[in-house]
């Protein structure tokens, strides 16, 4: 626009300074156009239907001149206040924009917008309210320079105020209706010159959730993109505070519920660890017992005592599984030195001779003649072939197959443990390593355990860099 009308004034400047130049060096030359071969000492221009003094033509010329350069400047004013109108509703839509998308806190993000608002607006003073429904009263939040005895009077208001009925009621007009801004509120400040404040509310979710009033230097009269640029501002505002205010909430959960988890995990460790105290002495006396120690038994007494070992043994596999569990939740280091898996394999099984006993079982070990020595945590490893084993002893029927076998692969041991059990649906493959998780989570269930052996089992091989996956398989 700047340069069509740079173009034009000089084009205008050019053809008035050759008309100018002109007359000045011939004023009073006398010539005439040509007309056939007839040359009159009359000063004429030939025009269709009559004849015009050329220095009335130049006269023309510079009034016409005259009059579209100065319509060419009134237009480039009314453009560049367009304009400049334009960059300015642009500008606080980007600047609430961008303060909305960097604010966490609900003070700070309304004391920006606030400032924003109060300089696009040229104010006197300022306020923002949030309307708290719990309280049936909109509560001033920030200000900006407002005087102390108009303060006073707006610290709080009942919803029930006019004010704040006709604001509610508005928000129910259609988009198709007047933009939702005020510019005119006697309700609120009766003792106010009312022609210079404007209201504008806060949208959340088609509930108005506050609104920012503004006290003008002079009168405004918005257009209506004016009054659209405003409420989008106050949109923004109201779905911001709303997202603020909701992350608030979900993180204070958040964080009431890591407590509470914490207080759950310390409280297991605390009971699992007051259970063992009393169930070695059980289980101790009771092998004692057995192996005829503290005196002879007959074949009632050595199945009695059996059983309380064996369960004894249960329960403390149980116990253990609740201590691993609160130790991998708490990322607990583990100490990791050479061994050798045979051995933890002959211990695990070894720890489980009653339970397999009890099945009928006798497992079946297969271990290459030269198993290198891994770097893992002893302990660790025994509670996870402990897990697997006890998987496959109680899943399978009395006398069923359970075959352990240990090899080295690609510079990698490969431990796998297999029985001829009820096995697992397709479908349930990938879920029987969550935590809880059972196959058979029925109440009356046959198989007892808490859903954590694999779990647990899960988490030592993640500890130990490796992997773990189930197969099926036929048995032939």
């Amino acid at each position: 626009m700047r340069n069509n009308l740079f173009i034009a004034s000089i084009t205008m400047c050019i053809l008035l300074f050759i008309c100018l130049s002109a007359l000045i060096q011939a004023p009073f030359t006398e010539f005439l156009f040509l007309s056939g071969n007839t040359i009159s000492p009359s000063l004429l221009a030939y025009l269709p239907g009559g004849e015009l003094y050329l220095h009335s033509f130049l006269l023309l010329i510079f009034i016409l001149s005259g009059v579209t350069l100065s319509q060419l400047t009134v237009q480039y004013q009314k453009a560049e206040k367009k304009v400049s109108k334009k960059d300015r509703e642009l500008l606080i839509l980007h600047s609430a924009s961008s303060i909305s998308a960097s604010s966490h806190d609900v003070d700070e993000f309304l004391e920006n917008v606030l400032d924003e608002l109060f300089f696009y607006l040229d104010a006197k003073y300022g306020f923002v309210h949030l309307i708290r429904s719990d309280a049936d009263k909109a509560v001033l939040f920030k200000d900006i320079q407002i005087p102390a005895h108009i303060k006073k009077g707006l610290a709080s208001i009942p919803l029930d105020h006019p004010f704040l009925v006709r604001l509610l009621e508005l928000n129910n007009h259609s988009r198709t209706e007047a933009p939702r801004v005020l510019t005119v509120v006697p309700e609120l400040f009766p003792e106010q010159n009312t022609d210079n404040i404007i209201v504008i509310p806060m949208i959340a979710r088609n509930a108005v959730t506050g609104f920012f009033t503004f006290f003008l230097k002079q009168q405004l009269k918005l257009s209506e993109d004016e009054s659209y640029v405003l409420e989008s501002v106050g949109k923004l505002a109201g779905i911001t505070v709303e997202n603020i205010q909701l992350l608030e909430k979900t993180t204070k959960a958040y964080e009431e519920l890591k407590s509470l988890e914490r207080m759950k995990d310390e409280f297991v460790s605390n009971v699992t660890h007051e259970l063992k105290t009393p169930l070695i002495s059980i289980k101790g006396y009771s092998e004692i017992m057995y192996e005829g120690m503290l005196g002879d038994l007959n074949e009632k007494q050595k199945h009695g005592l059996k059983v309380i070992v064996s369960n004894s043994e249960r329960l403390n596999r149980l116990i253990e599984s609740l201590l691993h569990m609160n130790a991998f939740q708490f990322k607990k280091q583990h100490v990791f030195a050479p061994l050798s898996l045979a051995d933890v394999l002959d211990n695990a099984l070894k720890g489980l001779s009653s339970r397999i006993g009890e099945k009928g079982m006798l497992p079946t070990t297969v271990y290459e003649k030269r198993i290198h020595f891994v770097y893992g945590n002893g302990e660790l490893l025994k509670q996870l072939f402990a897990y697997l084993i006890d998987n496959a002893v109680k899943f399978s029927p009395y006398g069923g197959r359970i075959s352990i076998s240990a090899c080295e692969e690609n510079g990698s041991m490969h431990i796998e443990v297999s029985d001829n059990g009820i096995g697992i649906p397709e479908n349930q493959l990938s879920k029987v390593f969550e935590r809880f998780y059972q196959v058979d989570g029925s109440m009356t269930r046959n198989y007892g355990g808490n859903g954590l052996g694999l779990y647990l089992a899960k988490n030592i091989v993640e500890v130990h860099k490796g992997s773990i996956w189930i197969e099926r398989r036929c048995w032939y």
